[in-house]
């Protein structure tokens, strides 16, 4: 059996379900972690004002998605899951034909999909399909927080059209703590994965890997460690939802 686990970026799967991605491995099963937005920009596409004022938060430069790249085949390491990304860019890099880009703020960003990405829901169903060989337990978001990007995740692996677990991502639980009445119901079913000290540690380390992320999330390192620790004591398990009968 396959676990695969689809994150919207390169770092939304480690950072909600990392703990309990490194059990799985402990115990021997496989899992993968499929970056759904982590194509690059389109070629000689002009950076909005948006794009590069995020470029500089994240320290990068034009090479900002290698970078993320990089920063997840080391926080996959520290799990021992195995990585792959699409061809669909970063929200913040898409355009409009005449090159337009259709997200230029945090507004945006956490807003209803825009018309021109909903032909992209389609197109990653396709690839999503083609990657699955039918014995899989495939892992999608919520969309807790509202990102267009986890919009189209999710939206992209429902229509596939096989049974999913859900996972609800961190960090944005922290900032929506009335999120379960909004994306749970009677009819999910819980999935628990144990998440042991030394789970809680490797994914503590895959977390950190993510170094051009930290300062959108925290305050600094010893912040991160501290939200961690705390959820992590009073949730020492992965909770993954899925219908009744998965």
């Amino acid at each position: 059996m396959r676990w695969v686990f689809l994150s919207p970026h390169y770092d939304d799967a480690v950072f909600s379900c990392g703990g309990g991605i490194w059990e799985l491995c402990q115990a021997g099963e496989e899992v993968e972690v499929w970056t759904v937005c982590g194509g690059q920009p389109p070629q000689n596409a002009k950076l909005s004002a948006y794009a590069e004022e995020l470029h500089l938060r994240w320290g990068f430069s034009l090479e900002a998605v290698e970078a993320r790249k990089a920063e997840d085949a080391e926080a996959l390491s520290q799990l021992g899951a195995v990585g792959h990304s699409f061809q669909v860019p970063d929200c913040i890099y898409r355009a409009s034909q005449s090159g337009e880009p259709l997200y230029t703020s945090d507004e945006e960003l956490f807003s209803k999909l825009h018309p021109l990405d909903r032909e992209l829901i389609q197109t990653l169903c396709m690839e999503i399909s083609q990657k699955l060989s039918g014995n899989e337990k495939l892992v999608c978001p919520l969309g807790v927080g509202n990102h267009v990007d986890h919009q189209l995740t999710r939206l992209a692996a429902e229509r596939v059209g096989l049974p999913l677990l859900y996972y609800a991502e961190i960090p944005y639980i922290f900032r929506h703590p009335e999120w379960q009445k909004e994306f749970l119901s009677p009819k999910l079913n819980v999935v628990a994965i144990p998440i042991s000290e030394k789970g809680f540690e490797h994914w503590l380390d895959s977390v950190t890997a993510y170094r051009s992320q930290l300062s959108t999330f925290w305050e600094n390192e010893t912040h991160l460690y501290q939200t961690f620790h705390s959820y992590w004591q009073a949730n020492p398990i992965l909770e993954l939802w899925s219908c009744v009968g998965v």
